[in-house]
């Protein structure tokens, strides 16, 4: 008695003998990548969760594809049977021009299984790809962050150059091997350098009461505004500090820093101010020639002079 029932219950769980397994196609209606939750419509039919085989078939399925499926179903079973997605379908020439490859994690290695190259994303979501020298250290030579960085990293891991900021507003720094940033863009205006601080020449104008052809300082007594040393110069910062020291008998040495006669700080006695370049960006590119001036006045009129110690381009 139990045999029957065996025999019959077998039976109900065999497909017929005349309808094996088979091949079949089907019509992708959602895919999702990263969990391979799909359905398929096959004769009219939808089919839900059906599995497939693993491979890199399963991440460049996109909805709208047709696939192969291996399987079985008896005749009139209205999608009863078993069924696997074997992968898509593609005619020659279509596959490798629509290939778009979808995972939450890629990573190639070498032989020894040593990291060549990640793809994937970051704890907060953003997407994140790396490349790696090789070595069994697992050293990145190129790495994203943040979905706006990118690094590039010495053989040691330490950062050689980096581009960082939003978009639209990026910089790039670069680094020697002991961390210190050597050169930079300017990333405050985007326009020019930030380092490496470039000099700029200053040397004695020749005014109403300015005294040359005798000591090193200019001397003059006007008891206004008046040019007295100048450096004609390409500008590669967005500002400019300059430095003076002073020397008068009596009353206050005011005086002030300018770029063709347009007052960007001013100061009194030894001191130093810093500026912002005129029209930085706009009506002043990196590299264009400008005069940068020390302008000076003693209130009282006594004699007096002035010397720049310091005056260098900066970054904003």
């Amino acid at each position: 008695m139990s045999d029957r029932l065996n025999n019959e219950f077998a039976a109900m769980l065999t497909p017929p003998p005349s309808h094996g397994v088979q091949f079949t196609q089907g019509k992708v209606l959602t895919w999702d990548n990263e969990t391979l939750h799909n359905t398929i419509e096959w004769r009219g039919i939808t089919l839900t969760d059906v599995p497939i085989i693993e491979g890199i078939n399963a991440l460049v399925i996109r909805e709208g594809d047709i696939v192969g499926m291996f399987g079985w179903a008896p005749e009139n079973a209205k999608g009863m049977g078993s069924w696997w997605i074997l992968g898509k379908l593609s005619n020659p020439g279509e596959f490798v021009a629509d290939l778009n490859v979808t995972a939450k994690v890629f990573r190639f290695v070498t032989e020894s299984g040593n990291t060549l190259a990640f793809f994937g994303k970051e704890i907060d979501g953003d997407p994140v790809w790396e490349l790696f020298y090789g070595g069994d250290d697992e050293q990145v030579v190129i790495r994203t962050a943040n979905g706006n960085d990118l690094y590039i990293n010495y053989r040691d891991g330490s950062t050689a150059l980096r581009i960082i900021g939003t978009r639209g507003n990026q910089f790039i720094s670069i680094l020697d091997e002991n961390s210190q940033e050597v050169f930079a863009t300017d990333g405050g205006t985007g326009y020019g350098l930030a380092k490496p601080y470039l000099n700029i020449p200053i040397v004695p104008s020749s005014g109403t009461s300015v005294g040359t052809g005798g000591p090193f300082w200019p001397q003059f007594t006007n008891v206004n505004y008046q040019e007295v040393m100048h450096g004609i110069t390409t500008l590669w910062h967005p500002r400019i500090r300059m430095g003076v020291n002073t020397n008068t008998a009596s009353g206050t040495v005011d005086w002030q820093l300018r770029v063709d006669g347009t007052v960007i700080g001013s100061a009194s006695g030894d001191t130093s101010v810093t500026g912002d370049v005129p029209g930085w960006g706009s009506t002043t590119s990196p590299g264009e020639q400008r005069s940068v001036q020390l302008w000076a006045r003693n209130t009282s009129g006594a004699a007096s002079r002035v010397i720049v110690d310091s005056c260098y381009g900066l970054q904003s």
